[in-house]
């Protein structure tokens, strides 16, 4: 490389996103990362997330690249609970969720035992109208919290019950990726996941996961979790209710519960989701954008569109919960549920 381009930053959204713009219109994404992978890096730390704008990439090995420049490999999409396309190892659409429905804000993979520390979106086509990312900064959302609130999820975890049913949402083949319940069973084992085959085609899991982490560089705590995200009274209320009603919140596709498998209040839930939308911003990757979200600090989530819009997005460095626990160094809250199992 013979250019000597350089980047232009500067601060937006009250700090919490980082405006990067290469000095030379039109340069190369991949020179920003081999040149400027580290500075990049560390300002997506210290803020949150950084927005990338001006930079030339046209395909998936360039992405690749980017991101190996940046932060290291992508990693694979294992234990999933939302449809994607994989169009390149480590590379894949983000959620195909109809474009009408809104994404709640999440930090990514959060009920995993190892987590993505960053995602990568990159920005194809920008929507014609709508589809905005909305993030949310989770120092901040920890710190506003009811003490009460926060202080017990943080000693106690939290309680994740999924349920693979034939023809409602993922199958448990597409989430754990194999057709082979000896190889479900021995990634649930070593993942702290209860298994429970409810009968021939119905898988129910069951796993107690931490909700407040400690950030690995820069010793911020952080809500990370996602006890609001799958809670059933964060879907649509006309989906939620029907769901509820049909299933039982122990049938839920998806649901969350207090450690010990008591129910969690409604109000609790929604001061939850209300904390969320009160620490939420938008920000409109456009075409040819580049977001790099910092998951320990900032959720995510996507507000609806209008079609056609193509988001790309990669997952690196990942983290074992322990790493992120440093009081007491497990990947676990300890104990098991007290929960029904019918």
């Amino acid at each position: 490389m013979t250019s000597t381009m350089d980047l232009v930053t500067g601060p937006r959204h009250g700090g919490l996103v980082l405006g990067i713009e290469a000095d030379s219109p039109g340069a190369a994404l991949t020179e920003a990362g081999a040149r400027h992978g580290e500075r990049i890096r560390e300002g997506v730390i210290e803020h949150g997330t950084a927005l990338l704008s001006g930079f030339s990439w046209a395909d998936w090995p360039e992405l690749d690249a980017f991101v190996n420049s940046v932060v290291g490999r992508p990693l694979d999409y294992t234990e999933r609970s939302s449809p994607r396309t994989e169009l390149h190892p480590g590379v894949f659409t983000a959620t195909d969720h109809p474009p009408t429905e809104e994404i709640f804000l999440h930090t990514e993979q959060s009920y995993n035992l190892n987590v993505p520390r960053y995602l990568f979106f990159f920005c194809r086509q920008g929507a014609p109208e709508g589809g905005a990312n909305t993030l949310a900064d989770c120092r901040a959302l920890h710190d506003a919290l009811p003490r009460k609130i926060a202080d017990r999820f943080d000693e106690e975890g939290y309680l994740l019950v999924r349920n693979f049913l034939p023809g409602l949402g993922l199958s448990w083949q597409d989430a754990f990726g194999t057709k082979d319940r000896a190889e479900v069973q021995a990634y649930c084992d070593a993942n702290a996941i209860e298994v429970e085959w409810v009968d021939e085609d119905h898988l129910r899991t069951k796993q107690r996961r931490w909700a407040v982490a400690t950030h690995p560089v820069t010793g911020r705590r952080s809500w990370f979790n996602h006890m609001t995200f799958f809670h059933a009274r964060t879907l649509r209320p006309e989906v939620g209710e029907f769901l509820l009603e049909e299933y039982g919140p122990w049938g839920m596709p998806t649901n969350t519960f207090h450690a010990d498998g008591s129910e969690i209040p409604d109000e609790v839930v929604t001061g939850l989701q209300q904390a969320y939308r009160d620490h939420a911003i938008e920000v409109t990757a456009r075409t040819g954008e580049v977001l790099i979200v910092d998951n320990l600090s900032v959720a995510h989530g996507r507000l609806p569109f209008v079609p056609p819009r193509e988001l790309f997005v990669s997952m690196s460095d990942a983290l074992p919960w322990s790493a992120l626990r440093p009081v007491e160094r497990t990947s676990a809250p300890a104990g098991g549920a007290t929960a029904p199992t019918g």
